[in-house]
């Protein structure tokens, strides 16, 4: 497993690499401390997961996600950031991020959190899986009165990873026209109207989705 980390603070850096190897010793962890460095890295290397900070020196605000998933829009991508108001949360996950990781979380929630995202589920912060109003992200089912089809679940496992349905459709090697239907037959199942509601609503279930 390949992992980059993109944090300008050196510590935050080290704090994130020393709990992933404690959890998976054979990872190789990549650090850099710009977004031009880790969009640099990803050309370099493939990686299964990237932590970024929401707020870098290069690429300040939302700009370092939109950038990084223009240029890598295959990777899965968690933001790392200090501020975790509602709005700002719901904008990461609409601009493609996979989960989000408040820096405001102690020691043990944030390895809880890494060792669901190493494990293949998804984290989120509490404001976010248990609020929302009825309907959004699926409230009040669980994921045993989800009826997917195994070809579905891996859709699904791609959807919230955060790819396009052209790539999607290029790793399942299936036509784009049929990831478009699977896509709207998984949100009509999950009972939500987007794909940030689906990855919510996986969230909230606490689902492993097939690593793909």
């Amino acid at each position: 497993m390949n992992i980059l980390i993109i944090d300008d603070h050196a510590l935050v850096r080290e704090g994130i690499a020393l709990v992933i190897r404690s959890l998976r010793p054979e990872a190789t962890i990549v650090q850099a401390d710009t977004c031009a460095a880790g969009i640099d890295a990803a050309r370099s290397q493939s990686f299964d997961l990237v932590l970024l900070d929401l707020q870098l020196p290069d690429m300040p605000g939302f700009v370092a996600l939109e950038q990084f998933r223009k240029e890598h829009e295959a990777v899965p991508v968690v933001v790392v950031s200090g501020m975790e108001d509602r709005a700002t949360v719901m904008r990461t996950l609409d601009l493609g991020a996979k989960a989000f990781l408040p820096k405001s979380a102690d020691s043990s929630r944030i390895r809880s959190a890494i060792e669901a995202l190493l494990d293949g589920r998804i984290y989120l912060p509490d404001s976010i899986v248990s609020g929302g109003a009825q309907g959004e992200g699926g409230a009040g089912r669980g994921a045993d009165d989800w009826n997917l089809t195994d070809r579905q679940r891996e859709v699904l496992a791609l959807v919230v990873a955060g790819l396009p349905n052209k790539l999607i459709a290029r790793r399942l090697d299936i036509a784009e026209s049929t990831v478009k239907i699977h896509v709207s037959a998984i949100l009509r199942e999950l009972r939500v109207t987007s794909r940030t509601q689906a990855l919510i609503a996986v969230a909230r279930a606490g689902v492993r989705l097939p690593a793909l």
